[in-house]
């Protein structure tokens, strides 16, 4: 179980860091030296082999390590390690939070203030001044992806019996609403799964 948890560790900084044909590993560090050691074949094995490292299956053209291995689908928009579409037909909260789900995300979270203003520009660039988020009241303010509600930019606060999805605002924070309003909404996709 260790050699495997070595492998897969190994494995996931191998992918990250390089793109290069040419770059092999060749020996474990030495800080990770102990009793078990990987052999170099194993860990060779398990690094795909590609004719041309700089070009995707689909022909993309990837510009750096880290693009190569964590690109967005067409479409969507890359920030931090997460991919975001912003879906500009209405719907309501939770009809966008299923669509979301659908393509393997969820409705967007927040955890700082950069987030939020990616996410403001985001939905004014599309020429819309409110988008669903994928917060919502349930024995306190939740995230749907489960983030912590650690941030909060409110601009004003209704009473969360009637008004339990949040959106945000382009002018200001965010504010929850009626659930039914049919809005914009932004879906966000994790990429940091290694």
């Amino acid at each position: 179980m260790k050699r495997l948890l070595l492998v897969s560790v190994l494995l996931c900084g191998v992918l990250a860091l390089t793109a290069a044909e040419d770059v092999a590993v060749k020996a474990v560090p030495r800080e990770l030296q102990g009793d078990t050691q990987v052999a170099e074949p194993e860990v060779e094995a398990l690094v795909p082999e590609e004719e041309n490292p700089e070009v995707f299956s689909g022909g993309e053209m990837a510009s750096s390590p880290e693009d190569r291995f964590f690109t967005c689908p067409s479409g969507w928009t890359r920030y931090k390690n997460s991919c975001y579409l912003y879906v500009r037909s209405g719907r309501s909260w939770a009809s966008a939070a299923t669509y979301c789900s659908s393509l393997g995300a969820s409705l967007a979270s927040v955890r700082d203030v950069f987030d939020y203003s990616f996410l403001q520009d985001l939905t004014r660039a599309s020429g819309s001044s409110v988008a669903w988020l994928g917060g919502f009241y349930f024995h306190g303010w939740r995230w749907v992806d489960q983030n912590s509600f650690g941030y909060t930019y409110w601009s004003s606060q209704n009473a969360v019996s009637v008004y339990q999805c949040l959106h945000l605002n382009t002018q200001a924070g965010w504010s929850n609403n009626n659930c039914n309003n049919a809005w914009t909404f932004i879906c966000m996709r994790r990429t940091d799964t290694c």
